[in-house]
């Protein structure tokens, strides 16, 4: 076992020994949310935990009225929340501003998202301590970026920075009109990515100038959270916990942070948060074990992954949503594959990530059957996605051997065929 792997199974013994003794009560935190929006047209900003996804969690919203806006705000602990302007949000395209719940008025100025480098808040000592952080160390990172993107130019032609086949497949995936046309070429976007062939000469020189920023950028970062072990800094951790597949904090440092301050806050809502998604990161690859998890199907009935996985030789774990068109797609391209092996020892179980009711799911399954265990995780109730490590995506495909391994993450229809065609079919002895 990796040296970091035994670091975190300590911690999370200590996490759940400290959770038994620790008897900490909630504390009740009333903030009142205000401030000015500064030349720009938006009537409405969303609230949300920063943890959350803003397509599904919005908790609040705050009217704009002449520029002006006014919000009490209750919570029972103190972490990372954000604001985020509508009609940003609507475009997918956003700029949130993150601050802190507390007892105290919270005051904020906020632009445009081209000037988002000037939002402020001020108002208790988290947020007062993440401006200093913003001031000092993430703003500073994102200046020297700008810099060097505008040295590049960079702005002015971005094809240049990549390989001809990326670039074609970019113009395919804008020309194509249906999910089916864009799920494959997202596929081989990926893959080229994965087999770092998406970048040109001038592409790879500009990601090496960038690779040393970051680092630089990071020891800032995580000497900062050393010298102060707050939810500041852990609500900072999150972050990269919370992208690990493609975070470039050295994992180390992540650890070593997340031991201090899970030990300093063990009650905390990260603290959980992080153990799964660290768990999810390590074991959740080819070669790994798969995380059992209950869940009911439309009739509440409760079904457990692991005696399926034990009763088959190769299960496929679908995480998928009716609002993800993506999963579907992919749902659907793997029902040909189901279809022919389902009778040699595979099956799927799929897992529907719904929101607040069940109508888009009942509207969905009765026009789509799908063959195989359906079961439901409604509002995130039993936090699969979490330790699956897809927390705030649509969801994501897991194949299973029955001995737990991981076989496969996110493959295609064709390379689950050609697994089980070599583990199911092609099983004849070879001298």
């Amino acid at each position: 076992m990796k040296a970091q792997n035994i670091l975190f199974v300590l911690l999370i013994i200590i996490y759940v020994f400290s959770c038994e003794n620790d008897n900490r009560k909630s504390i009740i935190n009333v903030s009142v949310l205000k401030g000015t929006v500064v030349d720009r047209v938006s009537d409405t900003l969303f609230l949300l935990k920063a943890t959350d996804d803003p397509r599904q969690d919005i908790i609040d919203t705050i009217p704009i009225i002449n520029g002006k806006f006014e919000h009490k705000f209750v919570s029972d602990e103190i972490e990372m929340y954000q604001l985020i302007f509508k009609d940003e949000l609507v475009t997918g395209s956003f700029m949130p501003t993150q601050f802190f719940s507390e007892n105290a008025d919270i005051v904020f100025n906020l632009y445009d998202q081209d000037n988002s480098n000037k939002f402020t808040r001020e108002g208790g000592e988290n947020n007062n301590l993440y401006q200093i952080y913003l001031d000092s160390i993430q703003d500073g990172y994102n200046n020297q970026l700008t810099a060097v993107y505008e040295d590049y130019n960079l702005f002015d032609s971005f094809e240049k920075f990549n390989s001809k086949e990326y670039n074609e497949l970019f113009s395919r995936l804008r020309e194509a009109k249906s999910q089916e046309e864009k799920v494959p070429i997202y596929q081989s976007i990926r893959k080229l990515e994965k087999a770092k062939k998406h970048r040109s000469e001038i592409g790879k020189e500009l990601d090496s100038v960038v690779n040393i920023l970051s680092k630089q950028f990071q020891n800032k970062k995580y000497e900062f959270i050393e010298a102060n072990p707050s939810l500041v800094s852990y609500s900072i951790l999150m972050r990269d916990m919370q992208s690990l597949n493609y975070s470039k904090a050295p994992k180390e440092k992540i650890v070593e942070a997340y031991n201090t301050l899970s030990a300093k806050y063990p009650n905390h809502p990260y603290s959980k948060l992080a153990q799964n998604l660290w768990i999810g990161y390590t074991e959740l690859q080819p070669g790994g074990q798969y995380i059992n998890f209950k869940a009911p199907d439309i009739n509440n009935v409760a079904y457990e992954l692991k005696p399926i996985v034990d009763k088959n030789k190769i299960v496929l774990l679908d995480l998928w949503a009716t609002w993800c068109g993506p999963c579907i797609v992919k749902s659907r391209k793997i029902r040909p594959v189901y279809e022919k092996y389902k009778d040699k020892g595979f099956t799927i179980v799929g897992v529907a990530g719904e929101f607040k009711n069940l109508n888009a799911y009942n509207k969905f399954m009765d026009k789509e059957q799908w063959p195989w265990l359906n079961l439901i995780e409604l509002d995130r109730q039993n936090k699969i996605w979490e330790k699956y490590n897809v927390m705030n995506g649509g969801g994501g495909m897991f194949l299973i051997d029955g001995s737990g391994e991981i076989l496969a993450v996110d493959p295609t229809a064709e390379e689950v065929e050609a697994i089980l065609k070599d583990k199911l079919v092609n099983t004849s002895i070879k001298l």
